[in-house]
């Protein structure tokens, strides 16, 4: 495929901040090659344009370049120059200023700079297996399975339309069609009313009481709680497991690498001033914020008495 066929369908997006990666192949003399306005586009920037749109598959840029003609590389940037122009007239005329426009390029800028700041810091992380295991040993207690259930279940906004859902099962023996039939519940409904493994606590405090002493393959309900009525199936149940290092390896990783940002966020902190507004948030929008939840013992406060 050619470069100006390639190119013809995208030309929109080049101009994205984000497609600007290091390009493998930099020029030894970065010349401009495309200028728009306050805009330019220097060789390497136009490289790492043309690998991004490749996938960033640096092999294919090479292989298009050595296809591609002078009058296919000048069509190539004349469309690189069109998004150009539309950006260059979006400023002109005002439009980057706009509020939306604004508060989304200031956001994109966030986020781009968020990515590299994470991608530069990370190669100073030990990121090693022997650091992981020391890591791991370290915080074995944090590395267990705790016990859970496999739960299924069928939702339904009455209570008597939840004991349709027990007779209806009785008769059927078939769960999964009942869940599809009747369930309230759109995000399990169409895979059997299947919940997976459930920690207790995940799941509504009704359900945790009404399935603790439940036995396997056994149906329990018309359980009410503020979601609707429900009847639980628990599939089988599970014991607290300490994870091997193999087991637990993936989340070690996760973990150690927000250990790392959290302890950059600390740095930053202590260098950057923070302020957060909580009288702006505490009627935002015009909506105010939710009362706090009282802490069960805590005691209430008394109005002030007035003095005459």
């Amino acid at each position: 495929m050619s470069l100006g066929k390639k190119f013809a369908s995208g030309a929109l997006v080049f101009f994205s901040a984000a497609a600007i990666a290091a390009s493998a192949f930099a020029a030894d003399k970065d010349e401009t090659v495309v200028t728009v306005g306050s805009q330019s586009l220097k060789q390497s920037e136009v490289l790492s344009l043309l690998q991004n749109t490749a996938g960033d598959n640096a092999m294919m840029v090479g292989l298009m370049l050595q296809q591609s003609t002078l009058p296919e590389r000048v069509d190539m940037a004349k469309q690189m120059a069109d998004a150009m122009l539309f950006a260059e007239g979006a400023k002109r005329s005002g439009i980057s200023s706009r509020g939306d426009v604004a508060l989304k390029i200031k956001w994109q800028e966030v986020q781009i700079l968020l990515e590299a700041y994470l991608q530069e810091l990370s190669k100073k992380w030990d990121m090693g297996e022997k650091a992981q295991k020391a890591y791991y040993n370290e915080n074995k207690s944090e590395f267990v399975q705790r016990p859970a259930a496999h739960l299924r279940h069928i939702m339904t906004s009455a209570e008597k339309d939840a004991a349709d859902v027990i007779l209806d099962i009785y008769k059927n023996k078939d769960f999964a069609k009942a869940a599809e039939k009747y369930s309230r519940d759109p995000n399990t409904a169409a895979r059997g009313g299947d919940l997976g493994w459930m920690e207790k606590g995940v799941m509504p405090e009704e359900i945790d009481k009404a399935i603790e002493g439940a036995r396997e393959k056994t149906l329990v309900g018309p359980v009410k709680t503020e979601l609707g009525w429900h009847v639980v199936e628990v599939l089988e149940r599970r014991g607290e497991k300490q994870l091997s290092f193999e087991e637990a390896q993936q989340e070690v990783i996760q973990r150690m690498q927000l250990s790392y940002v959290n302890k950059e966020l600390e740095k930053l902190r202590e260098k950057i001033n923070v302020k957060i507004n909580e009288r702006a948030l505490e009627n935002l929008a015009g909506i105010p914020a939710a009362p706090l939840e009282k802490t069960p013992g805590a005691a209430e406060e008394k109005p002030a008495e007035k003095k005459d």
